[in-house]
């Protein structure tokens, strides 16, 4: 990543996806929209269970309906990719998000390497969404949410990043190994360093976890703002625009 400046898709129109103007389905629109991302060489994340791999589009043989991608970093991983009977793919080039779902993998050889080869989805979705600027947040001195979590218990979390559609939680407590999409928490205290503190509700969307170099498993939780407030709404404005400020005048030292 050549900059600490991401663009996040605002998780709210989610619910677009199921309209029929989104939705590629026949088999030639699909491969085109599967040759673009090879063409760019865009990155896709593919989701299987708990666990997931970022890949490359490699090929798309539009005769036989099948795509080739790459492998993972982690071997443990793509063992685990072969046994899901689903995966689902998404990519965010150019502000379109692309999703679809396919059925289980299998390996093949590509250009003398292995790689992974699937059908066709049923659908492809190509969805504009409203875009975010998101920042990373200081790791000195993190900010962090406070709150408390299904099982009744506290939680005292880290932010990983910031913008004003959501934000990134990140944690070892393995209670949130069971982080599902959607659930709410409500009332959440976000300590924003000298930025002062905001209470917020937050929808869980994009749970994730990672194996840290030393074998630690840490969780990562993609969350989306509800029903913020327009003063909200300022102060995180102007955190983000300081933070990345404050990021290019390091850049440029």
């Amino acid at each position: 990543m050549t900059t600490a400046l991401l663009l996040e898709a605002d998780a709210s129109t989610q619910t677009q996806e199921s309209g029929p103007d989104f939705g590629q389905r026949h088999p030639l629109q699909i491969a085109m929209c599967l040759r673009n991302l090879t063409t760019r060489g865009d990155f896709v994340t593919v989701e299987f269970g708990r666990r997931q791999i970022v890949t490359q589009v490699l090929d798309v043989d539009s005769r036989n309906g099948t795509f080739t991608f790459d492998l993972g970093n982690i071997e443990s991983d793509n063992a685990a990719l072969l046994d899901a009977g689903e995966l689902t793919f998404r990519s965010l080039p150019g502000g379109i998000q692309t999703r679809f779902t396919t059925g289980a993998a299998s390996k093949v050889r590509y250009d003398e390497r292995p790689a992974f080869e699937a059908q066709f989805p049923a659908v492809l979705y190509y969805v504009q969404r409203r875009e975010f600027f998101r920042v990373q947040t200081p790791v000195l001195d993190p900010f962090v949410a406070l709150g408390v979590y299904a099982d009744g218990g506290r939680f005292r979390l880290e932010l990983q990043d910031l913008s004003l559609g959501g934000i990134a939680l990140r944690s070892y407590d393995a209670r949130f190994a069971d982080a599902e999409n959607g659930r709410v928490l409500t009332s959440v205290v976000l300590q924003l360093g000298h930025f002062g503190s905001l209470s917020v509700d937050l929808e869980i969307v994009a749970p994730r976890q990672s194996t840290t170099p030393k074998g630690d498993v840490r969780y990562v939780l993609g969350c989306r703002f509800v029903g913020l407030s327009g003063a909200a709404e300022r102060v995180l404005q102007r955190v983000v625009t300081q933070l990345e400020t404050k990021r290019q005048t390091l850049a440029r030292g």
